[in-house]
């Protein structure tokens, strides 16, 4: 006599099925989900617990990120400026300077107006003289 059913065997429940289309589903089944469980609460652990950052993100890092710091107003400026930095009252730290207007991209004036191409407008189409270009009719 046979101590565990095999799969082909019909279940006990009494359904008439093979118990492996029946009940045997279900133990094969809770295994692998607790597998799977188990196998994500390791990961999560391993993340929580051995993940190393980086040393340039730990010296950004604020112990405190909701609690708003008061600006520093009279601050100055630690020494003399570095290359390509500007000191930044209201911040208290560096920025990176401005572009110089020689290097700054021409642009057109948009202050003066477009005049309207030659021709006919395309249909349902509106020529704006600040844009310089066609607009939907409303």
């Amino acid at each position: 006599m046979k101590n565990k059913p095999s799969r082909n065997d019909t279940c006990h429940c009494g359904s008439g099925k093979k118990l492996k289309n029946c009940h045997g589903k279900t133990i094969e089944r809770s295994s692998q989900t607790w597998i799977i469980g188990a196998v994500i609460f390791l990961l999560l652990l391993w993340f929580l617990f051995f993940e190393t950052t980086p040393p340039a993100e730990t010296t950004s890092y604020s112990p405190a990120p909701l609690i708003p710091k008061k600006p520093n107003l009279t601050s100055t400026a630690p020494g003399p400026a570095p290359p390509g930095k500007v000191w930044s009252v209201e911040h208290g730290h560096w920025h990176n300077a401005p572009l110089a207007p020689s290097t700054l991209p021409s642009q057109s004036k948009t202050s003066e107006p477009k005049p309207q191409p030659k021709g006919d407008p395309p249909p349902g189409k509106v020529w704006s003289p600040e844009h310089g270009h066609w607009h939907d009719q409303n």
